[in-house]
């Protein structure tokens, strides 16, 4: 029987255990040998931040980066995500492997740890069930909060505005950043250390994770109050003057995998079982071609080439030096990922060092576009995002002298609001390759400006437009009651889209 894009390999990942993961190299044991047995803590935070990584990349990043245009499908099932027909039982997977493969084990995990007296355990577990609720709402508007997670005892769970969402979102980061502030002492037991693969139990990093993550989630807000919400990213990314967001890229919160087959990076093992699904989109590829969004696929290369052209995409054809991304809506796979992320030990990123200065960047020039801090910003974060991903020193489009030419061409801020949000905003498209966050930036901005998918018009997208949300999964629709009905590609916008 044909499986659906992206189901084999997460079937295949699940059934290795995770008895191959551990700190930043998932090919070691999982259990921290310190650590309580009544119920293994380190063992269940292990899975859920391996679940939680897992599904980002194959639920949540491609999904959202096809929309985005990042991504094409460019054949088999992917196809559907190209040209907005996705039928809604599909999303019965991005929705269950949040709700139980990462949320209910994160449950365990912060039960478990306020039992036995270690709020160590229980603010990272709080943090990443911010981050798996803000991605749950982000996808679908709103969501089961109050009531999920209750199994059996609550079958049909009642849907929580994403307005009251949102505040507790911020609400259960301050939470864990007061679990996290707590002297090592007050953790009556072991705290977290190899069984924790994203920081390796560095709490440091992860109180500068929790505060990155709030003023993401502030900016969210910008619609319906861009000062409010503007004030608010730099209340939490600094305290007074002291810079307490995530500080560099060596601490930027992401999980690194494996290199066998059953622990391999998401998008490798995507490209890996299903050659030729997953592309390049088109106004990913211009951009980094030094064109616009907007231009056709096969114009040549312009003056400004991105200097993570060759890390991010590989070449098409093979060889050739060139590189052509899939038009939108029209089947096709040309380049597809590059070495940085595509391949076996490549990162899943929940956020970073580059964000964090994004996000101040933007919201300096809320608040004053002539402000110099904001082009500082925009510029340490776009260094950032270089440093991270380029390795090679003598691609001669990634020297420094070109780096240097690239931001001062296509990161330089002019005082103009609008023409520097979108400035910053298509710098971060750029930067956050194969994150979510990148359609969140455009259903607040409407930048990147890219163009619309070809045959992309249907019942549930009548417009053809860039989707603004997903669909309501069929498992839901058909067995919860308190589901909203109605729910398409466009309708009802997210509470923080209106």
């Amino acid at each position: 029987m044909k499986k659906h894009i992206l189901h084999y390999i997460k079937h295949s990942f699940a059934a290795a255990g995770l008895l191959a993961v551990s700190s930043c190299d998932l090919q070691k044991t999982n259990v921290n040998p310190n650590s309580s047995s009544d119920v293994s803590i380190s063992a269940v935070l292990t899975g859920a931040e391996v679940s939680q990584a897992f599904s980002l990349g194959v639920d949540d990043g491609i999904i959202s980066s096809i929309y985005i245009q990042q991504l094409s499908g460019a054949n088999g099932d992917a196809a559907s995500f190209d040209n907005y027909t996705t039928a809604p039982g599909y999303f019965n997977s991005t929705w269950g492997n949040l709700y139980v493969s990462v949320l209910d084990e994160l449950k365990v995990v912060q039960q478990t740890a306020t039992a036995q007296t270690l709020p160590y355990y229980r603010g990272i577990a709080r943090i990443l069930t911010s981050y798996g609720y803000g991605t749950l709402t982000d996808l679908f508007g709103d969501v089961p909060y109050t009531q999920s997670l209750y199994g059996n005892n609550v079958t049909n769970p009642s849907y929580d505005t994403q307005e009251s969402i949102y505040t507790a979102l911020q609400l259960q980061l301050d939470s864990a950043i007061l679990d996290l502030s707590q002297p090592q002492s007050a953790n009556l037991g072991a705290v977290p250390a190899s069984d924790d693969v994203i920081f390796s139990g560095n709490i440091a990093k992860w109180i500068a994770t929790a505060y990155t993550l709030k003023a993401r989630y502030a900016l969210h807000l910008s619609k319906a109050d861009a000062a409010g919400a503007a004030q608010k990213v730099l209340s939490y990314l600094y305290n007074g003057t002291t810079w307490r967001g995530i500080a560099s890229n060596a601490s930027d919160a992401q999980l690194v995998f494996g290199s066998s087959a059953t622990n391999a990076n998401p998008y490798y093992q995507q490209n890996t079982y299903r050659p030729g699904w997953i592309g390049l989109g088109a106004s990913f590829v211009n951009l980094l071609n030094g064109n616009k969004a907007t231009d056709a696929n096969t114009t040549p290369e312009g003056t400004y080439v991105d200097p993570r052209r060759a890390y991010y995409a590989t070449a098409y054809p093979t060889g050739s030096g060139k590189y052509q991304g899939s038009t939108a809506g029209v089947p096709g796979a040309y380049s597809v990922i590059g070495s940085y992320y595509g391949s076996p030990t490549s990162p899943v990123v929940f956020t970073s060092y580059a964000e964090a200065k994004f996000l101040e960047a933007e919201a300096r020039i809320i608040l004053n576009p002539a402000d110099p801090a904001a082009q500082t910003a925009l510029q340490e974060a776009v260094k950032a995002s270089f440093s991270k991903v380029i390795s090679n020193s003598s691609d001669p489009y990634a020297t420094a002298q070109k780096q240097a030419a690239y931001i001062t061409a296509k990161a330089t801020l002019t005082g103009n609001y609008a023409a520097d949000l979108e400035t910053i905003i298509t710098q971060k498209y750029l930067a956050l390759f194969l994150q979510p966050e990148v359609w969140a930036d455009y259903r607040r901005t409407g930048f990147p400006a890219i163009p619309l998918a070809q045959n992309a018009t249907s019942a549930a997208n009548p417009a053809g437009a860039i989707p603004r949300r997903i669909p309501y999964p069929q498992n839901e629709q058909s067995l919860n009651k308190n589901t909203p009905s109605g729910s398409g590609y466009q309708t009802p916008r997210l509470w923080w889209d209106k």
